[in-house]
């Protein structure tokens, strides 16, 4: 029975525990719920819905074209033709009557000297661009997520050093205590000032550390839309064994994949259309037209006339179609604004030679500055290493009562330091990385380097 009840015990411990247990976050689950529920990304997907109605709109431009108007009112009553003014107020209700007049219209695009052919051409190009904005903002919010991410995991890093900074301060008191108390040589009663000082210091630490905790969990929900809190992996300590590619390869890349490459493609195909519609301009257009009409009068006498060229304009019905040929000129205007057009067709051409040019900077600027912090990263894994052998030592000496507090002290504020900054290397090479993959434009950083093996893992 009482096995049994031990038993029992653990199950109900392990069910409470995993139904409490939350969630941990990983990188790619973040980067999904931010493709799903990020505000930046719904909104250009709605501006693509804009440009997918406005592409349908230039290509259903032929279907037919309707123009309905309708009127009426109060008429005063023709009885006979000696009928005067006055006589209509002799008797207002009997000398009154209703009118209405009604006009359905119609016009078919027959012929447009392909001005509707490019147009629909145009719209496409617009469908297109903010198709590829929408890529564009899917790479910049993932880009963000990662970037909040990665900061996240360096903050809770941050914490860990902080509490393993506190366990020394606290070692290092006790012991000093209890060397005070054995009338040491080694120490001295102002040696607790000193103490009080690097616990002060790790006290304003652990704030500054959990406020930028706070921040990058905030930053994270954003895209996201997860409650808050948000617990997220740890971060990997290993030293890491990567190279990226080549400039060449990761330039070669860039051409390929980056989105406001294609967006200055696709932006000069517009202008060479624009100015060709511009030119088009000066072309009639040869259209179907057509009318229903229905009149009635209750005012007016019926009558019907047998004349092809006679009608009645208040009581009767009627039907006509017929050929139109529109032809809109104006000179001036026209021939200005075809250069307009043209000129600015050239310049987006000249701006796409620029932006070729900037670009190629701009990658070979993130390029070496995520080389230099994959460098970074194996300088000071040695020097975190040394300060922690450092650090051990000074404490084996002041435990032994042949080291002091001042010692003590600075041996804990250089491990701190080391510590801290191997952590902002791993987190600036990894943010640089994700900052490269954004600027290069691929769907993801394994595109960018030659993975190895990670080893000496913390």
């Amino acid at each position: 029975m009482k096995r049994f009840i031990l038993i029992y015990a653990a199950i109900l411990g392990l069910i409470s525990s995993s139904a409490f247990a939350q969630d941990v976050l990983t990188l790619e689950k973040a980067c999904e719920l931010a493709r799903q529920n990020s505000p930046q990304i719904m909104a250009q997907k709605y501006a693509v819905e804009a440009a997918e109605a406005q592409s349908w709109e230039a290509y259903l431009y032929w279907t037919p074209k309707f123009s309905f108007k309708s009127q009426g009112g109060p008429m005063p009553k023709t009885k006979d033709v000696t009928a005067s003014t006055e006589d209509v107020w002799d008797n207002f209700w009997d000398s009154w009557g209703i009118t209405t007049q009604n006009t359905l219209s119609f016009w078919i695009p027959l012929f447009t000297s392909t001005k509707v052919y490019h147009t629909n051409k145009l719209a496409q190009i617009g469908l297109k661009v903010e198709e590829l904005r929408a890529e564009n903002e899917i790479i910049n919010v993932e880009y963000d997520v990662s970037r909040a991410y990665i900061g996240l995991q360096l903050a809770n890093a941050a914490v860990d050093v902080v509490k393993e900074a506190e366990s020394y301060v606290e070692r290092i008191e006790n012991e000093y205590q209890a060397l005070l108390e054995s009338d040491s040589e080694n120490v001295k009663e102002t040696d607790q000032y000193r103490i009080d000082i690097a616990k002060a210091n790790l006290y304003r630490l652990r704030n500054d550390v959990e406020a930028k905790r706070a921040y990058a969990e905030r930053a994270l929900s954003v895209h996201t839309r997860l409650e808050l809190p948000i617990v997220v992996e740890e971060m990997n300590f290993d030293n890491v064994s990567e190279s990226l590619k080549s400039l060449e390869e990761v330039m070669a890349l860039a051409h390929e994949y980056r989105g406001d490459l294609k967006l200055l493609d696709k932006a000069d195909d517009a202008a060479k259309l624009q100015a060709k519609l511009e030119w088009l301009n000066w072309w009639p257009e040869l259209l179907l037209v057509g009318s229903f009409s229905y009149n009635y009068s209750n005012a007016v006498p019926k009558y019907t006339i047998d004349n092809f060229y006679v009608g009645n304009p208040y009581n009767g019905h009627g039907f006509g179609a017929g050929f139109m040929l529109r032809w809109e000129l104006d000179p001036v205007r026209q021939a200005f604004r075809v250069r307009q057009a043209d000129a600015k067709a050239a310049r987006t051409r000249a701006q796409h030679e620029l932006a070729i040019a900037g670009i190629d900077l701009e990658v070979a600027e993130q390029y070496q500055k995520t080389l230099n912090d994959l460098r970074n990263i194996d300088i000071t894994y040695k020097s975190r290493r040394s300060a922690k052998r450092f650090l051990t030592q000074e404490l084996l000496d002041y435990e032994a009562g042949v080291g002091n507090v001042n010692q003590m002290i600075s041996a804990l504020q250089t491990f701190i330091e080391q510590r801290s900054m191997y952590l902002y290397a791993l987190h600036d090479y990894r943010v640089s990385l994700v900052k490269l993959q954004k600027t290069v434009g691929t769907p993801n950083t394994d595109m960018l380097i030659e993975i190895g093996t990670t080893t000496d893992s913390e």
